[in-house]
């Protein structure tokens, strides 16, 4: 070992002389050999026993190192091979590969539905066109809700527009007015109608500027946000309900789109 050192220090004096090397990298690396040169000779000098146990404990600490990198690469492999998600889509592809949690994603009748910045979100296609769709409850949270009757669905295909009714009165007025936004946000997007706000009753001063609309007083096709209980969908012709008070005025919201949408 003692002649290898030197064996280096003369290869490195000539690599110095033929300006292979420059003077601070020569003076470094004689350093560290100096040094070692050093420690083989404090060694040579100390008793056969003690030599030995310093071997022992540089051996223990050595393996304790050879650990500690052995588990730093194995969490450093495991966290950079993490599946970074950027989009919906990537979500959506791990969803069908299974990958996620169920609070994170499961499928249902076919339709992808992921987890993402606190809402619910799915894609549905509609021949060449594909529309991503966010909603507030998943269909899980939405079977409960009962829907019955039927829809004019000649009526709502042919409109360029859909009237969306509300209580004006109303003390609250934050539920149903994330049920219309929930409600127009789907329409524009997916079906390319245009949402014409109303009033139930003609009693407000916004009110005076819009059409005064109930499902008993017009054949247009109309969405009723309807703030009572119990928590309910109903279709009459050209007159859709959504109904139920506060949060579940939007799970009834959520649960009519899914079913136009014909995903439940």
């Amino acid at each position: 070992m003692e002649e290898e050192l030197l064996k280096k220090l003369k290869n490195l004096e000539i690599s110095l002389e033929n300006k292979i090397i420059k003077k601070e990298e020569y003076e470094k690396e004689k350093q560290k050999i100096q040094n070692e040169l050093k420690k083989i000779k404090k060694l040579n000098e100390e008793p056969k026993e003690e030599f030995i146990k310093k071997k022992s404990d540089k051996i223990l600490i050595y393996s304790l190192i050879l650990i500690i990198l052995f588990f730093a690469i194995f969490f450093a492999f495991r966290f950079f091979n993490k599946v970074e998600i950027k989009t919906l889509d990537d979500l959506h592809s791990l969803n069908l590969n299974g990958k996620l949690k169920p609070e994170q994603g499961y499928i249902y009748n076919g339709f992808s539905f992921v987890f993402y910045d606190d809402l619910w979100n799915t894609k549905v296609q509609q021949e060449d066109t594909v529309f991503y769709i966010s909603l507030h409850y998943s269909p899980k949270e939405l079977e409960d809700i009962s829907l019955a009757g039927q829809i004019n669905a000649t009526l709502f295909d042919s409109s360029d527009f859909i009237y969306y009714t509300f209580d004006p009165l109303l003390s609250d007025q934050r539920y149903v007015a994330l049920s219309a936004g929930e409600f127009v946000r789907s329409i524009i997007a997916a079906f390319n109608k245009i949402p014409k706000a109303a009033c139930d009753k003609n009693e407000t001063k916004a009110c005076s500027r819009v059409p005064i609309l109930t499902c008993n007083n017009t054949n247009l096709p109309l969405v009723y946000f309807k703030h009572e209980s119990p928590t309910k969908v109903i279709y009459d012709k050209n007159c859709l309900i959504a109904q139920g008070e506060g949060l579940e005025i939007v799970r009834a919201t959520d649960r009519m789109l899914l079913n136009i949408y014909g995903i439940m």
